[in-house]
């Protein structure tokens, strides 16, 4: 049965979650259905540009920014209850092995908060499970946002999707609450393969949770409660353009465009996103460089290397020089349009292996074929197995990730994978990870059909706010404003605003190490800059030099030429002159004979 034209209202956080629906938004406006883009911000990456594009392609796309709330008291309040439960989340044992997470959701809970938190009376888990149903009594209080209603009411969708909705203290919970208080039908679509176990927690239910895999579904279940049967499997849509795409370059006219020698096998190094305050993944770039070319491993110390570097942390490369190592390529941008993802669709195609820390690239590098590698170093621990998504990669399918804990085993994998690039474990896991319904089916289309069915379903009642909720809601107000008046109103702002002293002396660090760093990288490229300099006044000079030499040999050249013409005309016009005179006397000679003695001629 095919479903009727219908309008979604899909609420995106901001313009790069663009990147993971730009294939299913295009699916769903092919199958007749209108779609509006409710952006909350934009962002740097260049994905306006694919908006851009997709606007003009069609006209049942629309956009528009997400309302923002104008009531800064509820809105700050709102938000720091949010983060205060999103915070007390990290307690639970799991996330034991994951200590930046709780560091992370730490930093922007209110200083007084995060003691009450630490409090011996809230070590007891039972005790903390009670603040945290409180907490989120507290939330169910808060009075709705005008501004989001209006919205919505505007625009009448028959569906309301939203992603990626789990950051933490994001606004887009509060779009989720209105459409259920509306009564209009609601999908979660999980944007990504972190988004579960790393950020917030979901609060209100809507109709659909719509994720990737079986780990995805687990997941919802157990770290957020929600009912398996709202849960939908679909596979990973945003992989789908890398399944069939082909190459639109050989692999000589590819080596050739990045600098890179066609007759060398080469691998590919891929940048991550790592945690605010890690080491600087550009210098660890050139330090795993000089271990590959020290290495015993024959084919890695001769092996190309291509960097493509992380989009948004293009800011760490500066001052660092890879001059030094031989076949050793920089290049790439963020796969925003045709020809920029042809370009990192075939930077994976052509290379022999995949190697980096921790990104999605190592799901794309699954899909495409290649072996994936990284090294486990104690400094990225957090980063790596202090995520709990990172063990998917070592685990799911039999596991798809080659991991070694020291540069010599790093290396002997790496080489294995440069002798034989063909992975047997990367069907399995993708399979398992990527496409669940069978490698050949993708997931667009079953992501689209899942909306379908949503939009089949009647409509939910819509939900009524409790007398209970109103109640507290009228006692929240006078008692959280004489919290702000005792304590001052940075107890309910966030890390975005407030100036508590601690945030804002590791803000100032954290701006004059990235201040050094840069004053160090001009430094660097200045005297760069300075030997070229040189260098090139030098080869000036020298071919001016050389070109003077050449001229004054090619005036000394044509001065003898002119001398040998002079002389050579000079002797001809003797040996002229002699000729003339000889000719002259053996006419008076002959003539002379002729006469005969006393004057008379014969």
């Amino acid at each position: 049965m095919e479903a009727r034209a219908v309008k979604i209202f899909f609420s995106m956080r901001h313009l790069g979650m663009f990147r993971m629906y730009e294939p299913t938004i295009r699916e769903l406006v092919a199958r007749g259905h209108h779609v509006h883009l409710a952006l909350g911000r934009a962002e740097a990456l260049g994905w306006g540009t694919a908006l851009d594009k997709l606007l003009a392609d069609s006209s049942a796309i629309t956009w528009s920014w997400l309302s923002p709330t104008t009531s800064a008291f509820w809105s700050e309040l709102a938000k720091t209850i949010r983060l205060w439960a999103d915070y007390l989340r990290y307690f639970q044992p799991q996330y034991d092995v994951a200590p930046k997470l709780k560091a992370r959701a730490e930093e922007r809970v209110p200083p007084r908060l995060v003691r009450v938190s630490q409090h011996p009376i809230f070590q007891n888990p039972a005790n903390r499970r009670r603040l945290l149903s409180f907490l989120r009594t507290l939330e169910r209080a808060l009075p709705p946002v005008p501004e989001i209603e209006t919205q919505l009411n505007e625009e009448r969708p028959d569906l309301v999707l939203i992603t990626p909705l789990v950051y933490l203290g994001s606004s887009q919970f509060e779009v989720l609450r209105t459409a259920n208080t509306l009564g209009l039908r609601t999908g979660f679509c999980v944007g990504s393969w972190d988004h579960l176990s790393s950020k917030a927690l979901i609060r209100d239910m809507p109709q659909r949770v719509i994720v990737w895999n079986e780990t995805q579904k687990q997941e919802a279940v157990e770290l957020h409660g929600v009912p398996a049967e709202r849960v939908v499997v679909t596979g990973a849509q945003c992989y789908d353009q890398w399944f069939d795409r082909r190459p639109v370059r050989t692999r000589e006219e590819f080596c050739k465009r990045v600098g890179l020698d066609p007759d060398r096998p080469f691998i590919l190094y891929v940048c991550s996103a790592l945690f605010w305050g890690s080491p600087v993944e550009a210098g660890f770039v050139q330090q795993w460089v000089r271990q590959l070319r020290q290495s015993t491993q024959p084919e890695l110390r001769s092996a190309s290397v291509l960097i493509r570097p992380h989009p948004a942390r293009m800011s760490e490369w500066e001052g660092i020089d890879l001059s030094p190592f031989p076949h050793v390529a920089f290049y790439g941008s963020n796969p925003v349009d045709d020809a920029s993802k042809d370009d990192y669709f075939e930077s994976l195609y052509y290379c022999s292996a995949i190697v980096g820390l921790n990104t999605s690239a190592f799901l794309e590098g699954a899909v495409v074929g290649r072996p994936v590698h990284t090294i486990l170093l104690p400094e990225f621990q957090e980063n790596q197995e202090g995520v709990l998504h990172f063990h998917y990669l070592l685990k799911v399918g039999g596991g798809v990730l080659r991991a070694g804990r020291s540069f010599d085993e790093h290396h002997a994998q790496l080489a294995a994978s440069l002798r034989s690039p063909e992975s047997e474990t990367n069907p399995r896991f993708v399979r398992e990870f990527i496409r669940p319904h069978g490698l050949d089916r993708p997931a667009t289309p079953v992501f689209c059909d899942t909306v379908e069915e949503l939009l089949r379903t009647p409509a939910p009642a819509p939900e009524r706010v409790q007398l209970r909720f109103l109640v507290l809601r009228a006692v929240m107000f006078p008692v959280c404003h004489a919290l702000r008046r005792i304590y001052g109103s940075e107890i309910f702002r966030d890390d975005w605003s407030r100036k508590e002293r601690a945030q804002q002396e590791r803000r100032e660090a954290r701006v004059q190490v990235r201040t050094q760093r840069l004053e160090a990288a001009k430094a660097v490229k200045r005297e760069r800059d300075e030997r070229r300099a040189g260098k090139l006044a030098a080869r000036e000079a020298a071919v001016r030099e050389s070109e003077a030499e050449r001229v004054r040999a090619e005036q000394t050249k044509g001065e003898r030429k002119r001398v040998r013409e002079r002389e050579k005309v000079a002797h001809a016009r003797r040996r002229a002159r002699m000729a003339l005179r000889g000719r002259i006397k053996q006419k008076a000679v002959r003539w002379l004979n002729r006469v005969r003695p006393g004057g008379q001629t014969t």
